[in-house]
């Protein structure tokens, strides 16, 4: 398949700092794909890559009347001067669509940064989403990846347990495994459980739990303020069907009154 790199600017390798790639792609309930774009806007991260991909989706994104192809964009951001890890960020309004496209989209990708960085990535860190039937009082992350002694530095913090068995489906999961196994970093990926609701177009409370561990662990600086606003809006949504089902489960009230009838 046809895959097209356009490349923004130019690196200077040699002003790397430790840098990591962050991958977020649409999944449940855009769980992950809002997660990376918040961190993405909350530091002002510049485009850095363009990646036009056959394997997406035949859809063009019209955004205020302009037509735009579909494509996988590469968000930079030095951090070298905080001494922090720069950050690259992979997102995308699609996946590729089939399993060749997957893993040659993993495969390309991985080329692709390990030639522009001159092998110095350290880490892919793919976000996603995790179906649970539970409902908790805070969410919890599943943790998983290529190398124990990084899974187990992420398990340390607050709301994280390993993910001992199952299977991670699409870009979210391969890709980081791509990476690890072939030899390019670690890879590691970070499941936070959402609730199978079709009403749920958003999950930002499963988002936001995914950005308060790569807040910590990546020390990020960044607010929740609007991720606050929109899960009070989901709580709001959730309380009103918790309220209906409720109702439906009650069944008719019986009422021999002479106003009587079914509300």
């Amino acid at each position: 398949m046809n895959i097209n790199v356009t490349q923004k600017f130019e690196l200077n390798t040699d002003d790397l700092n430790d840098p990591i790639v962050l991958i977020g792609w649409p999944g449940i309930a855009l769980v992950a794909h809002l997660a990376i774009t918040s961190i993405k806007d909350s530091i002002n991260a510049e485009e850095f890559l363009d990646i036009e991909y056959f394997d997406f989706p035949p859809k063009s994104n019209v955004e205020k009347g302009k037509m735009e192809l579909p494509s996988a964009k590469v968000y930079f951001k030095s951090r070298k001067q905080k001494n922090k890890p720069d950050l690259f960020i992979l997102t995308a309004n699609y996946q590729p669509q089939t399993s060749q496209g997957v893993f040659e989209f993993s495969q390309k990708f991985c080329e692709e940064m390990d030639k522009l960085t001159e092998s110095k990535i350290k880490m892919y860190i793919s976000a996603g989403a995790m179906l649970t039937e539970k409902i908790r009082d805070q969410t919890m992350v599943h943790v998983c990846g290529t190398n124990q002694e990084i899974v187990d530095s992420f398990l340390k913090y607050e709301n994280t347990i390993l993910m001992e068995v199952g299977v991670i489906a699409g870009a979210n999961g391969i890709l980081p495994a791509w990476a690890g196994q072939k030899g390019y970093a670690p890879g590691v990926c970070l499941l936070a459980e959402t609730l199978p609701l079709p009403m749920m177009a958003l999950d930002p409370r499963a988002s936001k739990a995914l950005l308060v561990i790569l807040k910590k662990y990546f020390n990020i600086e960044m607010n929740f303020d609007e991720l606050n606003s929109k899960i009070d809006e989901m709580e709001h949504v959730l309380d009103t069907y918790k309220k209906q089902a409720n109702q439906f489960m009650k069944g008719p009230q019986d009422d021999r009154g002479s106003d009587s009838y079914f509300r």
